[in-house]
């Protein structure tokens, strides 16, 4: 699978999620074992109008972007189906500000049944605003 087709897949993939729908998550680029995810920030994403992101929104950011990535490996662990997420690790390093999120994930190692990855978001401006780490278990098919 090329990238071209291996985005296509993930889009799709992300469009499915409701949780991702609800977010309004989308997936801008994908690659084998990477992907970066977008959010137009909103107020109901905030604690109030005005204030900063808020920490739940960049937790699920994080934990996206390393399931996401996982995702494009194919079938067997894609669009949260085959796939669980067993630890998640967030640092918020700085506030959320702007009109967007973005967070880039990788998977760091992929064995049979567990993966591992990071995932940093940054803010419109570019700041980084939250860095992760999430432990993931590959499921096997239900036969």
């Amino acid at each position: 699978m090329n990238d071209h087709e291996r985005l296509a897949l993930t889009s799709a993939r992300g469009r499915a999620n409701r949780f991702w729908a609800t977010l309004g998550i989308e997936v801008v680029e994908a690659g084998e074992g990477w992907v970066r995810l977008r959010v137009l920030v909103r107020d109901d994403l905030r604690n109030a109008p005005g204030a900063p992101v808020h920490g739940g929104v960049l937790a699920t950011l994080v934990d996206a972007a390393v399931g996401g990535a996982l995702g494009t490996y194919g079938d067997a662990a894609s669009g949260g189906v085959d796939q669980t997420t067993l630890d998640l690790n967030v640092s918020f390093v700085a506030a959320a500000r702007g009109d967007a999120l973005v967070a880039e994930g990788r998977i760091l190692r992929r064995g049979r049944t567990i993966a591992f990855g990071e995932a940093r978001v940054t803010d419109a401006a570019g700041t980084l605003v939250a860095v992760g780490r999430a432990t993931y278990m590959i499921l096997a098919p239900r036969g």
